[in-house]
């Protein structure tokens, strides 16, 4: 009899799992989940993110009704599968469910969009961990007879450590590839690819390892982070993969900015990148006029929103590497200080879309800061 308790706690976890996804995944992942609760995809439902909230009540409605649910809350199965959008506890607490995005078996390339081909399972999940490809079942280790188990993986789910997907990132391609509007024209121009070469990928860059266990009934030092670093989360940890470089030039100088992700850097729709110069000679700043970062769309010549877009009217983005010249010569004794900022949305962005008002939307994150000495 006390053997069958000892398995109650597990029998309604496993069966929880069904009804109730991500809180779940709390019990025994509470850093994670804590992480995961302020992220970017978990804010990225029309309840919880006013930018994309802004964009879908501008969005010309049709028979199709709401086909952002793809990517945006594909956890809720009415506006995935009927495009009906309402307000509703997937929507605000798991749009985008920890389940679904350790469910991707591989994603299927499109000419509109890519697609996420999911297992359709709820207690096996694919995930990413050196040293651990092989060992892709759950495993116990038993002791007394076999009356007490240890676990060697985990005792509520199988985990496949396989999916090569996770570990070149090939798996955030679903989402986070490009996104064709009905003119055949891509609207995000995140430009993401997989490069074999490179040692970084989207999980290496937007989930670091960071202090902290991954799950309680194991001990980790660190974890993958869930709150998904970049322009919400730990902005500034992305300077990592931003080079300054500074050629001087007859009256002007040039920073060089050298991209070392695999995707271009501001291309969603009116995003802003900012590079900042700040001369100091003799102790006092000279402020030089700031370069703006961003992709303007266009239809027929005239700037228009993502869904009518057909051109470009302004590309400024970086891409592999951005030449940005300052006409303003260095001397002798000058302390410069470069400074790249992002914007979640521009400040004429947020007046086209009503949203001024919500000032942490046009708030400036650092990525970079760097100071030279001449």
């Amino acid at each position: 009899m006390r053997i069958f308790f000892l398995f109650l706690p597990l029998f309604f976890l496993c069966n929880a799992l069904y009804a109730n996804e991500s809180k779940v995944c709390q019990k025994c992942h509470p850093i994670i989940y804590e992480e995961y609760y302020t992220s970017s995809h978990r804010n990225s439902s029309t309840t919880n993110n006013p930018i994309h909230k802004a964009m879908w009540e501008a969005y010309p409605k049709d028979e199709k009704g709401y086909t952002c649910a793809k990517c945006h809350s594909p956890s809720d199965s009415e506006a995935l599968q009927k495009g009906i959008l309402s307000e509703n506890e997937i929507q605000s607490e798991e749009p985008i469910s920890c389940v679904f995005c350790h469910t991707i078996k591989n994603v299927q390339e499109g000419e509109h969009a890519n697609i996420n081909i999911t297992t359709g399972e709820k207690q096996e999940f694919y995930t990413a961990e050196n040293g651990k490809k092989g060992n892709a079942t759950y495993e116990t280790k038993s002791s007394w007879f076999g009356l007490l188990k240890e676990p060697k993986s985990s005792p509520y789910h199988k985990i496949d450590y396989d999916n090569e997907g996770y570990y070149s990132g090939n798996i955030c391609m679903g989402c986070h590839s490009h996104t064709n509007n009905e003119h055949g024209f891509d609207i995000i121009m995140l430009d993401a690819l997989i490069n074999k070469e490179d040692k970084n990928s989207c999980v290496t860059c937007h989930m670091p390892q960071v202090l902290g266990t991954k799950v309680t009934i194991n001990g980790t030092q660190t974890h993958a982070y869930h709150g998904i670093a970049g322009i919400h989360q730990m902005s500034e940890k992305m300077g990592a993969y931003i080079e300054f470089q500074i050629s001087k030039k007859s009256n002007a100088f040039v920073v060089t900015l050298i991209n070392k992700a695999n995707h271009a850097l501001f291309g969603h729709s009116l995003r802003q990148g900012i590079l900042k110069a700040t001369i100091n000679r003799g102790g006092k700043n000279i402020e030089l006029e700031p370069f703006v970062f961003e992709r303007v769309l266009a239809k027929d010549g005239k700037e228009a929103m993502p869904w009518n877009a057909n051109s470009v009217l302004k590309d400024t983005l970086i891409y592999a590497k951005k030449d940005v010249t300052f006409a303003q010569e260095l001397q002798k004794g000058d302390k410069l200080t470069l400074t790249l900022t992002v914007q979640r949305i521009s400040e004429q962005g947020a007046k086209k879309l009503g949203v001024e008002a919500k000032k942490e939307l046009t708030k400036s994150r650092v990525l970079k800061s760097e100071k030279f000495e001449f």
